[in-house]
């Protein structure tokens, strides 16, 4: 347990064998070193794809993965970890993989992709992606085709294009475009160019700079609130400074049944060098705040709570009132199964 500004959050972890039991923080430690254990249920990111097999991001470290479904590369999953192969698979809980068994075949991989995101499975939705795949012609952009969707935004193959290519990026690539973008920027503004100005410009244009741009204003649009829970692709931003490892960001807005007011919830995940993944949420109803961080291990989350004061103290200078301030051990269970997720 580790405390936080509010009540402490107390993390029960337990583990099992097939049915996708999730890790305990110590095994995540073990499975650094000596494999994850058969019928753990994982989350993990794709890396990239090859010879049939996937290399993924799973607690903190790198590892090589079939899957017994498409993945694509920048995507975000969770799933059943087999490891009675010579390489891991991948595979989907039981129950889910009955659920799709009882779809028609040609709808069973957009069903998944839709579950993996938290996603509703109805005709309707279905159909639309049907008819958005015959437009495009390319399987391989359901999983951009989907994150537009969600968010309502108007589907083109130039849009489906740019998605593809910017969830694809790792941090490191990113971390290099947000260091073009602001040397360009100050650039611009020692010539007396407005900011705002130049950044629309570079927006507009037909470079790597103008298609990464154009990717991080589709990805920071927030869904459809009806999706608000949805598990989707988050866009990459910088840090405070040139030095910062850039977090991917997700935003999300919701109203409760009855109540006038919006609840606005920004989660981010941020790859840190020394501490590991770092997750976390803010919440606020543009009075209050309330913020979560989530580390990975006992030593990250200690380190992440002998800050909280000093980050209390910036939070408290803002204009929203600061309710809660905590870190806990990131559970490696969800609130829900997402089948194989395929965020970002």
């Amino acid at each position: 347990m580790v405390d936080g500004i509010g009540s402490p959050q107390n993390l029960n972890i337990g583990v099992g064998r097939g049915q996708g039991t999730a890790l305990s923080p110590a095994q995540q430690g073990a499975a650094r070193g000596k494999g994850i254990p058969d019928g753990a249920l994982v989350e993990g990111r794709v890396l990239s794809f090859k010879d049939g097999a996937y290399m993924v991001r799973i607690a903190g470290q790198n590892m090589l993965a079939r899957s017994n479904l498409s993945l694509f590369p920048g995507q975000h999953f969770q799933a059943i970890w087999d490891a009675q192969g010579d390489v891991p698979t991948l595979r989907l809980r039981p129950e889910d993989a009955a659920l799709l068994g009882r779809l028609p075949k040609a709808d069973q991989e957009a069903a998944a992709l839709l579950l993996s995101k938290g996603l509703p499975v109805t005709d309707g939705f279905l159909l639309h992606l049907r008819k958005e795949l015959r437009r495009l012609g390319d399987p391989r952009a359901m999983d951009s085709l989907i994150e537009l969707m969600a968010r309502g935004e108007k589907v083109s193959s130039e849009k489906v294009g740019i998605l593809s290519w910017y969830m694809s990026l790792d941090g490191q690539s990113v971390g290099k475009m947000w260091k073009r973008i602001q040397k360009e920027l100050q650039e611009r503004r020692e010539r007396g160019e407005n900011p705002l100005s130049s950044l629309k410009e570079m927006k507009e244009g037909d470079d790597e700079i103008a298609r990464f741009l154009k990717g991080h204003g589709l990805l920071s649009r927030p869904p459809r609130e009806e999706f608000s829970n949805a598990s989707l692709a988050g866009a990459w931003w910088p840090g405070p400074d040139q030095e910062s490892i850039p977090a991917k960001v997700s935003f999300s807005s919701r109203r409760k049944k009855g109540d006038k007011r919006s609840f606005f919830r920004v989660d981010f995940l941020v790859e840190g060098r020394t501490l590991g993944d770092v997750s976390g949420g803010l919440e606020s109803d543009g009075k209050s705040l309330t913020v979560s961080l989530k580390a990975q291990t006992d030593d990250a989350a200690k380190a992440l709570s002998r800050a909280l004061r000093e980050l209390q103290e910036d939070l408290e200078k803002g204009p929203l009132s600061l309710q809660y301030l905590g870190v806990a051990l990131k559970a490696a269970h969800p609130n829900r199964y997402l089948r194989l997720d395929v965020e970002a």
